[in-house]
């Protein structure tokens, strides 16, 4: 069987909207709806365009262009170095020209212009690149009016603390809160209670707390959703560690200790947020326990249903637990 090659206009094929338009040779639409060569059906069952797939070669070859361009104050220095791998020189802020861009031979190969550029910065979801607004001195239809850069994420996990505006307090300040609570979780707190004090993480520059009073209806009071609060009665936690330096947000919303730990001996009472768990440690003296259930809830294999003459759920676990300790 003969066969032959036909070739297709590509003024054609953008006046398909960048789909190959039906074979010349056999007048009628591709097998099951597509063109094997370029009209491939993907998982979202959206039709490979040719417009498209140009697009994204072109995102690619500019992405690594500019990703490998170099510092024009060492330009100078490696010359023949730059000659032989076709880095660009960015300025001082890495803005690159786009005639220097389009000039490259990536993206040479490819035919790109300055429409193609401007279509596939302004198409993209997640900003990658950024173009300068054109030169008030050359005609905006020209690249040589444009230039172009990386946006280069940020990969340094450590990020510096978050500065709040606080105000040093001591007893003698007026609206002194009565109680700061620290908030922790169930998981968390028997390991507070077996280091003996509440101790500042890794990278933090202070401990928070939450001011309170004793009463549990008062206005002053913020509805809390952690699972447990470490009080702490704030006078006297002055009065017994002075070397403890305390502050708070300008709108009082917030406390914090400026120190690395506060001991369990500053701990006025420890209180869960379930009825049925209640208080945990009081007046120096550990009164309860968080059960079982609740410290593996939310850790790895927690979520393993038991069998006990039959499948049951994590909640009956829950109520005879509670049931055992009254």
């Amino acid at each position: 069987m003969a066969t032959a090659a036909v070739l297709i206009p590509i003024d054609t094929i953008f006046q398909h909207g960048g789909v190959l338009p039906p074979s010349a040779l056999v007048q009628h639409a591709p097998r099951h709806g597509r063109s094997r060569a370029a009209s491939i059906k993907g998982k979202r069952g959206s039709t490979y365009s040719v417009v498209e797939g140009s697009d994204a070669a072109i995102r690619k070859a500019m992405a690594y262009v500019l990703r490998r361009t170099v510092d024009e104050t060492d330009a100078d220095t490696d010359d023949d170095e730059d000659q032989e791998s076709h880095n660009l020189v960015h300025d001082v802020e890495g803005w690159v020209s786009v005639v220097h861009l389009l000039a490259h031979p990536k993206l040479a190969e490819l035919g790109a212009s300055l429409a193609d550029v401007r279509r596939i910065v302004a198409a993209m979801s997640k900003a990658r690149f950024e173009l300068s607004k054109p030169s008030a001195t050359t005609a905006a239809g020209a690249p040589s009016a444009y230039k172009i850069r990386i946006l280069r994420a940020k990969r340094n996990s450590l990020q510096a603390p978050l500065e709040v505006e606080a105000e040093p307090i001591t007893s003698e300040t007026p609206d002194l809160p009565e109680f700061v609570v620290y908030e922790t979780t169930y998981q968390a707190y028997p390991l507070i209670l077996a280091s003996g004090a509440i101790q500042r993480a890794a990278g933090a520059a202070q401990l928070a707390f939450v001011p309170m009073v004793s009463s549990d209806d008062a206005v002053e009071n913020r509805a809390s959703k952690a699972d447990i609060g470490i009080w702490v009665n704030l006078r006297e936690a002055m009065a017994a560690e002075p070397a403890i330096k305390w502050q708070r947000t300008v709108g009082g919303a917030q406390a914090f200790a400026t120190t690395s730990e506060v001991p369990r001996a500053l701990w006025a009472k420890v209180v869960a947020r379930r009825p049925d768990v209640g208080v945990l440690f009081e007046n120096g003296k550990v009164r309860g326990e968080v059960p079982d259930a609740l410290r593996r809830k939310g850790t790895k294999g927690s979520a393993k249903k038991t069998r006990v003459g039959g499948a049951h759920s994590n909640d009956d676990e829950d109520n005879s637990t509670s049931s055992a300790s009254e």
